[in-house]
């Protein structure tokens, strides 16, 4: 535990919309306010948030000045105010939120807790002087200049990542490419124009390079800096994550807020070895589909833990597509499941869900033995080396 609770850190201020209201409102809101997310209501009972990220993603699927909040909301959990931070920020990395709601239950909303307050409030302590280089991810996919965002935004689907470092030919920094940024300047438009918006308007193909797209003057940290100064560097430049670069500015890793939030949520609960995180159509489940995968999922992860890791998060986007097989839909399941020993990623594409996360399921398993069978076949020439003396 951390020791600290959830109403020292919280805020009374939020934002509030019903769940019958126009898209468009909620648009408004997150442009005047800038909130990191907005509490839904049904009269006074409360039944979940809707962000930025769920409002560009929904262009894909509605015309956002005829969908109402209903169509784009996400169920989210209500933290206790007597409830410990470990607690939150365990919450927040379940949920994929950078913020929850605050309250005794669905009728009684007192306000929010943020990722970056929870991460600041807990910094002022030991956990602040540890170093950037215990919590980074230190495999970093990277991109050149000259690739496109095609292979951009190929590499982010299969790798479920959100950002991407671009460094050039001596694996210096040159610049930065994240997801949201390519879904406002490369996908929303062409969603636009379908609905008629942007007819006759020029958009920017998929082979645009990342050289003209990309962020220059990223914002970066050292290995050696410690996570106090790597929070505040996060809350005065609105970001969520820096990319760690050594003195020459060349790529070491990746720290984001849920790097930071991970340790502190195993705080909560000890035996808690992983994280599983769903996102994409999960919501659209049933309660026994959801349970099912959830149950196999553990199982699997019990049954390889001596090779899989001792502690980690798994990321599972569930992807449901409009064909049919004898009334049952084609699933698609991404899996990466970030561990102490390395990442795994699967991709599984069936009829069925749990059948789409099986199919993942057993692509990660063969990863797994064949990374045994490699390990032991580098065991047994070093042991044969060694007999010939070399």
């Amino acid at each position: 535990m951390v020791g600290i609770l959830v109403e020292e850190v919280m805020t009374d201020k939020f934002s509030r919309i019903n769940i019958n209201t126009p898209l468009s409102e909620a648009i408004g809101i997150f442009e005047t306010e800038n909130p990191d997310l907005i509490l839904v209501f049904d009269k006074k009972m409360y039944k979940g948030v809707v962000t930025q990220d769920l409002i560009i993603r929904s262009h894909l699927k509605w015309d956002p000045t005829k969908a109402k909040v209903r169509d784009v909301y996400k169920p989210a959990p209500v933290v206790k105010p007597k409830e410990d931070l470990s607690r939150a920020a365990k919450l927040m990395l379940e949920t994929d939120l950078r913020s929850l709601p605050v309250g005794e239950n669905k009728k009684e909303i007192y306000g929010v807790i943020s990722d970056i307050v929870l991460l600041e409030r807990v910094a002022k302590g030991q956990f602040g002087k540890r170093k950037v280089e215990e919590f980074m991810t230190a495999d970093v996919i990277t991109l050149k200049p000259d690739d496109t965002v095609a292979k951009a935004l190929a590499t982010m689907r299969d790798h479920a990542i959100s950002r991407i470092p671009v460094i050039n030919d001596e694996g210096k920094l040159e610049g930065l490419v994240t997801l949201h940024d390519l879904i406002i300047r490369f996908i929303k438009p062409r969603f636009k124009a379908q609905t008629g918006e942007l007819v006759g308007e020029k958009i920017p193909p998929f082979s645009t390079q990342l050289r003209e797209v990309m962020i220059r003057g990223v914002i970066t940290i050292y290995p050696n800096a410690v996570v106090k100064d790597a929070i505040e560097l996060m809350i005065k430049n609105n970001i969520d994550g820096l990319v760690v670069v050594s003195e020459d500015n060349k790529v070491r890793g990746i720290l984001t807020v849920k790097d930071l939030l991970l340790p502190i949520s195993r705080m909560v609960e000890k035996e808690a070895k992983f994280y599983l995180q769903l996102g994409g159509d999960a919501a659209i489940l049933s309660d026994f589909t959801r349970e099912r995968i959830i149950n196999d999922i553990k199982k699997f992860v019990d049954g390889y833990e001596d090779i899989i890791g001792n502690e980690g998060i798994i990321y599972l986007y569930i992807r449901r597509f409009n064909e049919k097989f004898r009334g049952v839909h084609l699933y698609q399941a991404r899996m990466r499941i970030v561990t102490d020993k390395g990442i795994l990623i699967a991709t599984g594409e069936t009829w069925g869900a749990i059948q789409a996360v099986h199919d993942a399921l057993r692509a990660i398993e063969r990863q797994l033995l064949q990374k045994v069978e490699l390990a032991r076949d580098i065991k047994y020439t070093k042991k044969f080396l060694e007999k010939l003396e070399f």
